[in-house]
C-alpha cells in the first residue's frame, strides 16, 4: 500500500473513532438524562408492599409524570425517606401506596382503613391488624401504608411524607417476568 492509502486508512479510522465517541456520549447523556427526569427501573427489597410488589421484584417508575399532575390516592409512589424516620439524605427510597392526601383524615379501627370517614379498600392489601388515628394530614403532607399492611414500617409508625419527597409513581413490574404486570 503506498503512502496515500496508509494516510486515507489513517483518516477513515480517526474519522470512524470521532463518530463512535460522539455517539457514545450522546446515547449517555440520553440515558442520563431520562433516568434523571424521566423514567427510572427500581428493585424493591423488602415485603411491605406484598403481595402487590414481592420482595425483589423489579419496577418502573415514571418521575416525569408528577411534572404535570398531582399525585392521587391509591397511586404507589417511590419517595425519599423522611427525615423523621432517616437522617441519611442517600437512603434508599421508599415504595408505598399514597392513603391520604393534605386535608384528609385518615383512621385505622376495627381492621378497616377510613379516608374521611368513608372506608377506602385496597383489593390487594392485607387487613390491618392494629388501630391508628384519627388523624388530620397537614398541607404539604401525605400518608402513606404498605398493602402488607402489618409488616410494613410507614406513615402509621412516623408520621407524613413531605410532598417534596415524592420521586415518582410506580407504574408496573417488569421482573421477574412472571410478575409481570400494570400496577394499580
Amino acid at each position: 500500500m503506498d503512502e496515500k492509502g496508509i494516510m486515507y486508512m489513517a483518516r477513515r479510522f480517526w474519522e470512524t473513532l470521532s463518530e463512535f465517541i460522539v455517539l457514545a456520549v450522546i446515547a449517555f447523556v440520553l440515558a442520563f438524562g431520562i433516568r434523571t427526569a424521566v423514567a427510572e427501573p427500581r428493585l424493591v427489597p423488602t415485603g411491605s408492599m406484598d403481595p402487590t410488589i414481592a420482595p425483589g421484584d423489579r419496577i418502573f417508575t415514571v418521575k416525569a409524570l408528577y411534572y404535570f399532575e398531582e399525585p392521587h390516592r391509591g397511586d404507589i409512589v417511590v419517595f425519599k425517606v423522611p427525615k423523621q424516620v432517616n437522617s441519611d439524605p442517600d437512603a434508599a427510597p421508599f415504595v408505598k401506596r399514597l392513603i391520604g392526601l393534605p386535608g384528609d383524615t385518615v383512621e385505622v379501627r376495627d381492621g378497616v382503613l377510613y379516608v374521611n370517614g368513608k372506608a377506602y379498600k385496597v383489593a390487594a392489601a392485607r387487613t390491618p391488624q392494629y388501630s391508628y388515628g384519627p388523624v388530620k394530614v397537614k398541607e404539604g403532607m401525605l400518608f402513606v401504608l404498605g398493602d402488607n399492611r402489618n409488616q410494613s414500617y410507614d406513615s402509621h409508625e412516623w408520621g407524613f411524607v413531605p410532598e417534596e419527597n415524592v420521586i415518582a409513581k410506580a407504574v408496573c413490574v417488569f421482573w421477574p417476568l412472571d410478575h409481570l404486570k400494570v400496577l394499580k
